[in-house]
């Protein structure tokens, strides 16, 4: 019997759009859906824009260089997690520090999150696995309180 991670949930819209995308030739980073699915997006959240990258590692990458973060400065990252949580890191020259997580949800720790701070802190990178949430209010008061 297979067990998989996250098993396909398609309908007939998401194979309509699939289709459209495929007859239209356009089905990267390019093309007329993705400024209307920016348009849509930045509405949705209430902002005038919205950029869209072809990849979350893409996203972490620009978000990291938008906030100025570099060489010298650390960010702390789960150890648990796809190595796309730590190249981006890597990409602006700031270093990726590792924190272990909770054996109950397999995300980080926050308690160890704290301790891992240091004046060179610029970031915390959560990720969220297998379906479980991070405790993200323990993380933003440990993030207010001590990373400025």
């Amino acid at each position: 019997m297979e067990i998989f991670l996250d098993a396909p949930n398609f309908g007939n819209l998401e194979k309509e759009y699939i289709l459209n995308c495929i007859d239209s030739t356009y089905v990267s980073t390019a093309g007329p859906f993705v400024p209307e699915f920016e348009e849509k997006f930045a509405n949705y959240v209430g902002t005038k824009k919205a950029v869209s990258v072809q990849s979350g590692t893409a996203a972490l990458h620009m978000a990291l260089h938008e906030l100025g973060i570099g060489p010298g400065d650390e960010v702390i990252v789960p150890v648990i997690t796809f190595i796309a949580t730590v190249n981006p890191v890597m990409y602006v020259g700031a270093t990726p520090v590792f924190v272990d997580v909770d054996p109950k949800t397999w995300n980080m720790d926050p308690n160890e999150v704290e301790k891992a701070i240091t004046p060179r802190t610029k970031a915390i990178i959560p990720v969220h696995l297998y379906g479980n949430p991070c405790d993200m209010d323990g993380l933003m008061d440990i993030s207010s309180q001590r990373c400025q």
